[in-house]
């Protein structure tokens, strides 16, 4: 399903359309298989962070299984690639934040 997900992304960026994809990058090799699937394409690499407190608040906050935020918490981060520009999730809306990525993007 991942795979399918990744060509109809990369359909739709070649065809004009501008996306963001928000992944969860729990294994090392989930990352370059979307920039594989996004090569030839600007691609802007978006670190979304929080403390993990405010992780786990929001873990309990949607009844998730407890312990998923501190489990995944350094690993969707420990795959060796630089990000673009980093966003921490408690300094603004989302909204917010969006316009700062926005602007990033522009100055590229």
């Amino acid at each position: 399903m991942l795979r399918s997900a990744r060509t109809a992304a990369a359909a739709f960026a070649h065809g004009g359309d501008d996306l963001v994809i928000d992944e969860l990058l729990l294994t090392p090799d989930l990352l370059p298989e979307w920039m594989d699937a996004l090569s030839g394409l600007e691609v802007l690499l978006v670190c979304v962070t929080c403390p993990l407190a405010v992780a786990e608040q929001r873990e309990r906050d949607r009844r998730n299984p407890i312990g998923l935020a501190r489990g995944h918490y350094r690993m969707v981060h420990d795959h060796g690639t630089t990000y673009d520009m980093t966003v921490d999730s408690t300094m603004g809306t989302p909204a917010e934040l969006a316009r700062a990525v926005l602007r990033r993007q522009l100055l590229r």
